[in-house]
């Protein structure tokens, strides 16, 4: 609500992004407000900036005119509402980019084993034998630091644990611990139940997602406000996973009402629990190590999430980074607003090459995806993902 509030939280943002260590998408978000509410850029906002953001900011400077004139709306009380569309949407945008950048700086210290350090985005190659080979020392010494918890798991099992600590034995091994005590204590009711609808699911030789949703954790309260208009779960043609959530077609206070923040956490992680076991299965068929895309279809966005469901959303997502290690792709961000689109693409080459790796932008809107569903049906279905696959490369 502050970002969107006042012509001022557009100048505060970008200050906001001098201050963390100057991260262009912050200071893209100061200069989408600004653009969006229709005021320039304040000298002080531009103090102290490196010089390689410098021309990019006088670009979007002298085309703010033509980007306020270009929006939907741009005059009158429609102006004013397209307006905080637009400076929403900015914002959640640049906080993404704020948070990717505050987990980069981390990521050597001790919180590492905790953050979404996504080091899966990192590999070059993700052909099973390629990773084997180049993990097997790091493999052979976690297998015989954890041998008091190890039980059946294979050599496969253990490499997401290698590439996500980047070959990093004592971090493997502290990660593997957590995710053993809590699949055998608080978590074991979500994987056992995990197992039994996988079965159920695939016993008719093609997948069936009902006993997975209602195998789920409080599936009986979510399943009014959860459905394929607001996530699905695709499977891309590099063979990955992708999970894609329009959050603006969610009634999240209503949700927000009917469970609460840990019941929706346990949904969310029952639901990285499937992600990962089918992942896994399909890394051993197919030989490429599968991972989980996540895509964020920005469509008619214009608020930010009810504060309870963010919560659940960055308590899970912690979670299952810490659970699911090995497992998390990019992030693809869809269906931005047309002037945001722009701006993204003057501020993209100036991205850190990890953090262009772990998050990609859609060019071009997504116009004939008019409920999130249709990319489940034929010839939509083979569309997105083609879409889809079109952003990651």
């Amino acid at each position: 609500q502050y970002f969107a509030s006042s012509v001022h939280s557009g100048c505060a943002a970008m200050e906001c992004g001098r201050r963390v260590q100057r991260t262009p998408l912050v200071i893209g978000v100061g200069v989408a407000l600004c653009v969006a509410k229709g005021t320039g850029f304040c000298a002080s906002s531009q103090q102290g900036l490196s010089a390689p953001l410098q021309p990019q900011l006088q670009q979007l400077q002298q085309a703010a005119p033509r980007l306020r004139a270009s929006a939907p709306g741009a005059s009158g009380p429609q102006a004013s509402a397209a307006s905080g569309s637009l400076a929403s949407a900015a914002a959640a945008t640049g906080i993404a980019g704020a948070l990717v950048a505050a987990v980069g700086r981390r990521a050597g210290r001790r919180l590492a084993p905790l953050v979404a350090r996504r080091a899966v985005t990192d590999e070059a190659d993700l052909t099973m034998s390629v990773l084997m080979s180049k993990y097997a020392s790091a493999i052979k010494d976690l297998r015989a630091k954890a041998a008091d918890l190890l039980e059946d798991q294979d050599d496969e099992y253990l490499l997401r644990f290698a590439v996500e600590h980047k070959g990093d034995v004592n971090l493997a091994y502290d990660n593997l611990q957590k995710v053993v005590q809590w699949r055998k204590r608080e978590g074991k009711k979500i994987v056992e139940d995990a197992a039994a609808a996988i079965k159920l699911a695939l016993a008719g030789g093609k997948w069936d997602n009902a006993p997975v949703f209602a195998a789920s954790p409080n599936s009986d309260k979510l399943g009014k406000f959860l459905t394929s208009s607001q996530i699905i779960l695709v499977t891309l043609p590099s063979g990955d996973l992708c999970s894609c959530i329009r959050a603006s077609a969610i009634d999240d206070k209503a949700m927000m009402q009917a469970v609460t923040i840990p019941e929706l956490c346990d949904f969310f992680i029952y639901a990285r629990e499937v992600n990962m076991t089918i992942a896994n299965m399909r890394s051993k068929k197919s030989g490429k190590l599968v991972r989980l895309v996540a895509a964020n279809d920005l469509s008619n966005v214009s608020k930010f999430p009810d504060d309870k469901f963010q919560k659940a959303l960055t308590q899970s997502s912690a979670s299952a980074t810490l659970l699911y290690p090995g497992l998390a792709g990019p992030t693809v961000i869809l269906n931005l607003p047309g002037i945001v689109r722009l701006l993204v693409s003057f501020l993209t080459p100036l991205f850190p090459g990890a953090v262009q790796q772990r998050i990609k932008f859609a060019k071009g809107p997504m116009s004939y995806l008019t409920d999130l569903s249709d990319a489940l049906k034929e010839p939509t279905r083979s569309q997105f993902v083609e879409d889809l696959q079109a952003v990651l490369q």
